[in-house]
């Protein structure tokens, strides 16, 4: 089954209108801290630190992934 994918654009109009969704910034810890760009309110977990981490995942919300920005 295919992961359904949004723009930018569909992102920034869901925080818009202040949707119930979590996001989820997966980018390494190099790539991450290097960037001016981080999501406001997004939880981080690096990708290869998600499956032991999974708990911290909200439950009952759409979630939204997040590997570059």
């Amino acid at each position: 089954m295919p992961i359904p994918r949004i723009t930018v654009e569909e992102l920034k109009t869901k925080l818009e209108k202040k949707e119930e969704f979590a996001i989820i910034d997966v980018r390494a810890d190099d790539s991450y801290n290097s960037s001016h760009v981080k999501i406001k309110g997004a939880l981080r977990i690096a990708l290869d630190e998600l499956e032991k981490n999974v708990k911290s995942v909200p439950q009952g919300k759409d979630i939204i992934i997040t590997y570059c920005t």
